[in-house]
């Protein structure tokens, strides 16, 4: 019987693949390279092979970020999920707010109907893309941006499973292959839903319900890690370690709440006061406020709103605004400091 046909990614480094590149991620996701970055040496290098129920891909490249907001979602809906293996470098993915750090041997479950964002200063992966509806139902349920890694046995078996079907897939009949797949599907089902990996899961569920919370009540000057605490149920300490990644409660929200009063400054009009955007998001004073917002920006509140209502600035931050709701702070702010320099 034949076996899976290569697919080699046919493009050089250079600008001719990131233009490749981009047109073809923009069927899933938003794609980008750093603002200091020289696309004529952009790197994105691979070979991908079809089988009747799935997709392997084992590619890399050079710096790139990717985003699948939920405006992305709407607009380019996918019925797929991924499992996904660092196999060099490292990758850094936010799964609504949850960081983490992805390493070589990690392999990360994407769900395509959930948003997520990520970044990397180069890599090499493994990737196996599928339907979802497909895989056992306990792959497709809460698994979403939950992580295998290279010292959990069942990690370590996964690794091997995935790396075993590259090097072998072309010498193997197609239905071989996707017999292959199958199986490693059912242990990806067994292995993700271990004590481990539910312990994973719901600190991701309890961060997203703090982080939901939390941006409720940003306005509010009087809610901080005490008030959280209280409305979570959740020991002090328990909230503490799940915000440690940002700096702690105090800073995150901090930095939730300047995001907040940014965009609300750049879509203000003169006559509206920095100091009522202050107050609606959770600032004693305009004072405090305006000290805050220098040092995040190195620009005060009036300044950047002189800077958006410049015409090029205008016409640059409309750009940035159609590119989704998802992660549009962050968006913003790449903007201000690339206007502001």
């Amino acid at each position: 019987m034949a076996a899976s046909q290569r697919i080699e990614w046919p493009f050089a480094p250079g600008a001719e693949c990131l233009a490749a590149w981009k047109g073809l991620l923009s069927l899933l996701v938003d794609c980008a390279i750093p603002d200091d970055a020289d696309p004529a040496l952009f790197d994105f290098h691979g070979r991908s092979w079809q089988l009747p129920g799935a997709f392997l891909h084992v590619n890399g490249g050079s710096a790139m970020t990717m985003s699948r907001t939920q405006k992305v979602i709407d607009e380019r809906p996918a019925p797929h999920m991924v499992l996904y293996m660092v196999m060099e470098g490292q990758v850094t993915t936010n799964y609504d707010g949850l960081i983490q750090e992805h390493v070589p041997g990690d392999i990360v479950v994407v769900d395509y109907s959930m948003p997520y964002e990520s970044q990397t200063p180069g890599y090499e992966g493994i990737t196996l893309t599928f339907d979802k509806a497909s895989v056992p139902v306990e792959l497709q349920n809460n698994t979403h941006g939950l992580v295998l890694t290279a010292n959990d046995p069942s990690g370590a078996m996964l690794g091997t499973q995935l790396k075993a079907l590259v090097e072998h897939i072309e010498s193997l009949s197609i239905h071989q292959s996707q017999v292959m797949v199958d199986n490693i599907l059912r242990f990806a089902a067994a292995a993700f839903t271990t004590p481990l990996t539910r312990e994973r899961r719901d600190k991701r569920f309890l961060f997203q319900r703090a982080s939901s919370t939390a941006r409720q009540k940003l306005s509010d000057p009087d809610f901080g890690p005490d008030e959280m605490v209280a409305v979570l149920g959740v020991s002090r300490s328990k909230l503490f370690r799940l915000f440690e990644p940002h700096g702690g409660v105090q800073r995150w929200m901090l930095a939730e709440r300047l995001k907040g009063s940014l965009q609300s400054i750049l879509r203000s009009t003169p006559d509206h006061k920095i100091a009522a955007i202050a107050r609606d998001h959770g600032f004693r004073s305009e004072a405090h406020f305006s000290r805050a917002f220098q040092k995040r920006y190195q620009v005060s509140p009036s300044s950047a709103r002189r800077i958006a209502n410049d015409s090029v600035g205008m016409a640059a931050y409309e750009t940035v605004l159609k590119q989704g709701s998802g992660n549009g702070a962050a968006i913003v702010e790449a903007w201000l400091a690339s206007a502001r320099a």
